[in-house]
């Protein structure tokens, strides 16, 4: 993919879905794709609400082309302490792969995001994790329909 702020941006609009959190507990997700706010930069918003009301995730990822042309991801959640920079680590035609931390370093805790469009109103996001010591596997994922203008 060219240009994924420009396809992220070409899908802004509230998403929403069931989905299964890493202790196999079902929640309903929300995404947001904010519209960007120059041709450079957007952000989106997730939220995982569990059936009982428990929030149990949300964060904010804001996603910009810095002087370099390069794409950095700067990123708050309440799993994880402070300000985060997350890379890109792949994009395709339809999906985005962002990850943080040295994942070929198993002594730190390392993350997989994949958003994967598969049109455009329906789109999964998925969350791949370790703590240190642990090795990275499949942790939660929704499946996720745009809401309706």
């Amino acid at each position: 993919m060219k240009d994924p702020i420009g396809f992220l941006a070409s899908r802004a609009g509230r998403y929403s879905g069931p989905g299964v959190a890493h202790d196999t507990r079902a929640f309903t997700g929300v995404l947001i794709i904010d519209p960007p706010l120059n041709p450079a930069n957007l952000s989106y918003r997730f939220t995982a609400t569990a059936t009982d009301g428990e929030l149990l995730h949300t964060e904010i990822a804001c996603l910009g082309r810095n002087q370099g042309d390069e794409i950095e991801i700067v990123h708050i959640s309440n799993n994880i302490p402070g300000l985060q920079h997350f890379q890109l680590a792949q994009s395709a035609d339809h999906d985005l792969v962002l990850h943080h931390g040295n994942l070929a370093d198993p002594q730190s805790f390392r993350e997989i995001v994949h958003l994967a469009f598969s049109s455009e109103t329906t789109a999964r996001l998925s969350y791949d994790w370790a703590r240190p010591g642990e090795a990275i596997v499949p942790q939660s994922w929704v499946e996720l329909v745009k809401d309706s203008p």
